[in-house]
């Protein structure tokens, strides 16, 4: 059993603890991935607090047929998509995502951070189901399987949606002329 699947089922039986516990390990990671929705880090914040409110309105509704990390951020997709229906799609402005280091950030941060800054920016250039493939393989670490059930579609397209965002994000990456190797 996973821990946000203990910490649900405790909450279930009555512990507030449970409820805390899953937002501590989730709350970051749902913010991040609905921001790649909506593209307002408020917006975001707000939503996943929906996300959890669902969780508490809707006591019982998780089956176990999938983990429960795969469930909670299928419940955060649908609740960007509702708000984009209901509200219109924010596009983000050319570079908003980029961020211009000065003297000083050269300076403190490494490498690594330049990487990790070149790649957000990409990512933000590709399809937007593309980046959402990538943020959930390679940054929450989910499965092909558990991607599906998030995005519904089947393993077999989501295997395909890797490999074209992958691609797709290598030419991000070269058209702004960094380095990935």
């Amino acid at each position: 059993m996973d821990k946000g699947n203990e910490s649900y089922q405790r909450f279930l039986a009555g512990d507030k603890k449970g409820l805390v516990e899953i937002m501590e390990l989730y709350s970051d990671s749902l913010v991040s991935f609905i921001n790649g929705f909506v593209h307002n880090e408020s917006t975001a914040e707000d939503l996943m607090q929906d996300t959890y409110l669902e969780l508490i309105v809707k006591e019982k509704s998780f089956r176990g047929e999938s983990q429960f990390k795969t469930w909670l951020f299928k419940i955060a997709r649908n609740k960007a998509i509702d708000h984009i229906r209901k509200h219109g799609r924010v596009i983000p402005v050319d570079g908003s995502f980029v961020f211009l280091p000065d003297n000083d950030f050269v300076e403190k941060h490494t490498e690594e951070s330049e990487r990790k800054n070149a790649v957000l920016s990409a990512m933000s250039k590709i399809k937007p189901l593309y980046a959402q493939v990538i943020y959930l393989s390679f940054y929450e670490d989910m499965s092909n399987e558990e991607i599906a059930s998030v995005i519904g579609k089947s393993k077999r397209q989501v295997e395909m949606l890797i490999y074209r965002a992958k691609d797709s994000l290598k030419k991000a990456l070269e058209k702004e002329g960094f380095d990935y190797e």
